[in-house]
């Protein structure tokens, strides 16, 4: 069963155009712009060599939070990840999230947005499932991880980056 939540989301980044073939030219460039890229999304694109795929352009990217999505307390990521994908929506491809990063340049200092990625999607090499945030702190755009377990904790201030159908 669908639960409308689309007047609870907001669009938060269109993607027109990838400017790189993969993952790993995206963080090279990143990095040689001053932005924090975190040793776990290097490991992760070094294992994974995300490709970007520009047949699946435009890309509509939406911010949500854990309680419009209905919850009210802690919640687990799995439980946030059913009610993301029966109301409509769709998990974030890591190398989507990650281009993000580049587009993303006015982030207000102190927000923190996790992307709803597909469990498994971003392994890093010693076996720990990963999900991609970017933040915004001490002057400097991040790029980094949090853990994406299935029992994985959020609250219901958390936004969370999912897509369009």
């Amino acid at each position: 069963m669908k639960t409308n939540i689309s007047n609870r989301t907001t669009e938060w980044l269109k993607i027109d155009n990838f400017k790189f073939d993969n993952c790993n030219e995206c963080i090279a460039t990143l990095k040689k712009n001053n932005f924090y890229v975190s040793p776990w999304i290097e490991n992760i694109v070094k294992k994974y060599n995300f490709k970007f795929d520009k047949k699946k352009l435009p890309i509509i990217l939406n911010k949500v939070k854990v309680k419009d999505l209905g919850f009210s307390g802690p919640t687990e990521l799995k439980k946030i990840y059913e009610k993301i994908e029966s109301s409509g929506l769709n998990l974030v491809s890591p190398e989507v999230a990650i281009y993000s990063r580049m587009l993303y340049l006015n982030q207000p200092t102190g927000e923190w947005l996790r992307f709803a990625t597909p469990f498994e999607a971003m392994v890093d090499t010693d076996g720990v499932p990963h999900l991609p945030k970017l933040g915004k702190a001490l002057e400097t755009n991040f790029i980094e991880t949090y853990w994406s377990y299935p029992n994985a904790i959020f609250h219901p201030h958390n936004d969370f980056i999912v897509q369009s159908k």
